[in-house]
């Protein structure tokens, strides 16, 4: 289980948290406030919409959002936020490699009727 301040909407300006409170909702345990399973890789190119609320439709925004720390990176106020708030700095390229990386996990041999 995983805080990663997963926004509302996907516009930055004024990012308010979602309000669906995870898996606080079972057990009311404070650090599981907005928590969430974070899913395999695995096929995750063939997922999309991405987190909990499908607030981000490409692998591109999703990194775009871990790179810029998280919803404490785009002024979101979590007092438990698993991921680290800082920006991950990645460049340009290193941003379209690793959303390469995720695609190449692909395989859809076991999705396939014969």
């Amino acid at each position: 289980m995983e805080v990663l301040g997963t926004p509302s909407r996907a516009v930055i300006a004024n990012a308010m948290i979602d309000p669906d409170l995870g898996r606080f909702r079972l057990t009311r345990a404070e650090p599981h406030r907005y928590a969430f399973k974070t899913p395999s890789l695995r096929n995750g190119a063939l997922t999309a919409p991405y987190m909990h609320n499908g607030v981000y439709r490409t692998l591109e925004a999703v990194v775009d959002f871990y790179n810029r720390g998280g919803g404490a990176g785009i002024g979101i106020q979590l007092d438990h936020q698993t991921l680290p708030p800082d920006p991950l700095r990645l460049t340009a390229t290193e941003q379209r490699d690793l959303v390469a990386f995720m695609r190449a996990l692909t395989d859809t041999t076991g999705t396939q009727r014969r």
